[in-house]
């Protein structure tokens, strides 16, 4: 654990930020990228003081960074650990941002609500004439860097087999393994776009959108599962895409 962070530390050193934010994200990447692995007991901050060149006052507030994005835990007398990760989206198909070291960075979903949308055109032309249509919204925190604004739509007889699991599970759910898994509906046929935009889905985001990301998912038979948008802010991570849908 030791050489990992003193590895990380030297190589983000010459990067941008104070020194506290280096070590943050250092200590952020080696968890992400799965070197480091929920409940592993972190170095203390003294420790880490002897081995980085870092004040413990840098340790200290890039350990109090971690607390607060809850990467982290402490217990008294016990020391810090990583803590677990079950708000965790796992293998997430449109949010997939890099970090630093190229690896995909942790998606962390929020249920904000879910409600039936009006009859319109691109309903009808999207999921067949007299279908009803669920939305169901959440905002996407994106490695705890930055949040995206995610509204999917399907139709209200999958949108129940969704959200009947729960809210707790609806929050962190992947979609698309619920459409196997509980209607044994697979994806076959991915389509995504993105475009700049200037329009704003929700007045009380606290952040203006730069991207909207629109993708449109088909089952083997082509027809549309469901179609999603996402609001990106302006971010300087770079956005994955390829045509590999695993499950």
């Amino acid at each position: 654990m030791m050489e990992t962070i003193q590895a990380r530390v030297a190589a983000a050193r010459s990067g941008p930020g104070p020194k506290y934010q280096i070590l943050r994200d250092a200590i952020l990447g080696a968890i992400t990228s799965g070197e480091w692995t929920p409940g592993m007991r972190l170095p203390t901050e003294a420790e880490l003081s002897k081995l980085l060149p870092y004040s413990l006052g840098t340790i200290q507030k890039a350990y109090g960074q971690l607390v607060q994005d809850g990467v982290v835990v402490r217990s008294r007398g016990r020391g810090s650990f990583i803590a677990p990760l079950q708000r965790q989206m796992a293998e997430p198909w449109h949010c997939r941002f890099l970090g630093d070291d190229g690896s995909v960075l942790p998606v962390y979903p929020r249920l904000i609500g879910h409600h039936q949308v009006r009859a319109e055109k691109r309903w009808t032309d999207l999921f067949g004439a007299g279908v009803k249509v669920t939305r169901i919204d959440r905002i996407i925190s994106i490695g705890d860097e930055f949040d995206v604004f995610s509204r999917f739509f399907t139709p209200t007889a999958i949108a129940r087999q969704i959200l009947k699991l729960g809210r707790k599970n609806v929050e962190t759910a992947n979609f698309k393994a619920i459409l196997l898994r509980e209607l044994g509906m697979p994806i076959s046929r991915l389509v995504q776009t993105i475009a700049r935009t200037d329009a704003s889905p929700k007045k009380d985001l606290g952040w203006r959108p730069q991207l909207l990301l629109e993708a449109t998912a088909h089952t083997a038979e082509d027809e549309v599962a469901y179609f999603q948008e996402i609001w990106i802010p302006s971010t300087g991570r770079k956005l994955l895409f390829d045509s590999d849908l695993r499950l």
